[in-house]
């Protein structure tokens, strides 16, 4: 890692001085990001990661089972990821952020999820059975009864799934043109 820069600045919390250090770093799958870092005697803290490279606008899928939780999912801050068998689609936002885990640490996130909403729809008899009924759904995928499939979209090209039972396919500019990035732009002009 190299440090690139430091940029003074104020305390978002306190207007003490602040400084945010910036570090370039060369990543597997990522390829070159940018960490930006800042932490003040207050206790405000910051951190982010920013992919610097930009691609060809990619699709993967896979079909997964028990057997492919140990596959890599790579999802940069712009990847969009969907689980169309109960209905998910965890698109970037604002202050989306870039991770690595793997098949199965996914549907456990969106396993908690359900859980939580399925918990607080408790009054609501509907929303309680579709709840119930998509985690159900999860358990016989663990149990190796069912199977679903992940689709990571990224209209930057810097999330995949890796594995070779993964397929992947460069999406058009109208599917590219509908993605939602999580970039944050200021018009300057």
């Amino acid at each position: 890692m190299v440090d690139d820069a430091v940029i003074a600045s104020t305390c978002p919390l306190c207007a003490e001085a602040l400084q945010f250090k910036f570090n370039s770093d060369e990543i597997p799958y990522f390829g070159e990001i940018m960490l930006v870092s800042a932490t003040c005697a207050c206790g405000f803290k910051y951190s982010d990661t920013i992919t610097l490279n930009e691609r060809e606008a990619a699709r993967y899928e896979i079909e997964f089972g028990c057997d492919d939780f140990t596959t890599r999912v790579i999802r940069s801050t712009s990847g969009t990821i969907e689980i169309p068998e109960i209905g998910v689609k965890i698109e970037p936002g604002a202050a989306s952020e870039a991770f690595i885990s793997n098949v199965e640490g996914i549907l456990i996130r969106v396993e908690d999820i359900i859980k939580m909403a399925t918990k607080w729809s408790s009054t609501e008899p509907e929303k309680f059975k579709l709840g119930n009924r998509l985690l159900e759904k999860i358990n016989m995928v663990k149990a190796g009864e069912e199977k679903m499939t992940m689709i990571i979209d990224d209209p930057f090209g810097n999330s995949a799934i890796i594995s070779p039972k993964a397929y992947r396919r460069l999406l058009s500019e109208e599917e590219t043109q509908e993605l939602k990035t999580g970039t944050v732009t200021i018009d300057v002009s």
